[in-house]
């Protein structure tokens, strides 16, 4: 059995190189505190900075092969890390640019819009996304997201590992993604349908 905790950081890359989930782990472990802190101090949120943090160490198991074992990991990280972050802000600033013009058409206008229905539709579809998904995922997502908890106080609440929090997180966040892209689909090709009936 792996000793981890005796490991370099370089034998750690290098069993993580071989898929070696244990050493994942401890680096996870190594490094979570100091880039949380790192990000928060950029984005003043401890909700957003976890966030960035857990894309990161996905994007870090995801890129494991190409990661260089003879230099030092914290400024690969802190790359990923920062890209995440700028691509994060960007989405968050376009997303809410549409929200404020949905909801600022729908107030102005006394009878229901077009806009509105849209705004709507919109949150009913999140929620219908939100309901598609079971088990841990759900729970862990509904804990962080609605409820507000941290990814420590969901580990704890749920009996498990801040880790297996992050990847229920991911996985969540993915299924809705996946959800929403097919229902956008079927309301385009029903459009289409409609038009050339």
């Amino acid at each position: 059995m792996n000793n981890y905790s005796e490991r370099s950081e370089k034998e750690l890359i290098e069993l993580l190189k071989q898929d070696d989930q244990g050493a994942f782990s401890r680096l996870y472990f190594q490094n979570i505190q100091k880039l949380k802190y790192f990000i928060q101090r950029t984005t003043k949120s401890p909700h957003l900075a976890e966030d960035i943090v857990h894309d990161t160490f996905v994007k870090l198991w995801e890129s494991r092969k190409e990661i260089d074992a003879a230099k030092p990991l914290k400024p690969y990280l802190y790359t990923i890390a920062k890209r995440t972050l700028l691509n994060v802000l960007k989405r968050a600033n376009h997303e809410v640019s549409i929200i404020t013009e949905i909801r600022k058409y729908a107030q102005e206008t006394e009878n229901t819009t077009d806009l509105e229905i849209e705004y709507n539709e919109s949150n009913s579809l999140m929620v219908d996304a939100l309901n598609s998904i079971t088990g841990q995922p759900k729970e862990v997502f509904i804990r962080c997201r609605i409820q507000g908890l941290t990814y420590k106080q969901a580990a704890e609440e749920l009996g498990v590992t801040e880790s297996t929090v992050n990847k229920h997180m991911h996985k969540a966040l993915k299924l809705i993604r996946e959800y929403i892209k097919y229902k956008n689909a079927l309301a385009v090709l029903l459009a289409l349908i409609t038009v050339h009936k």
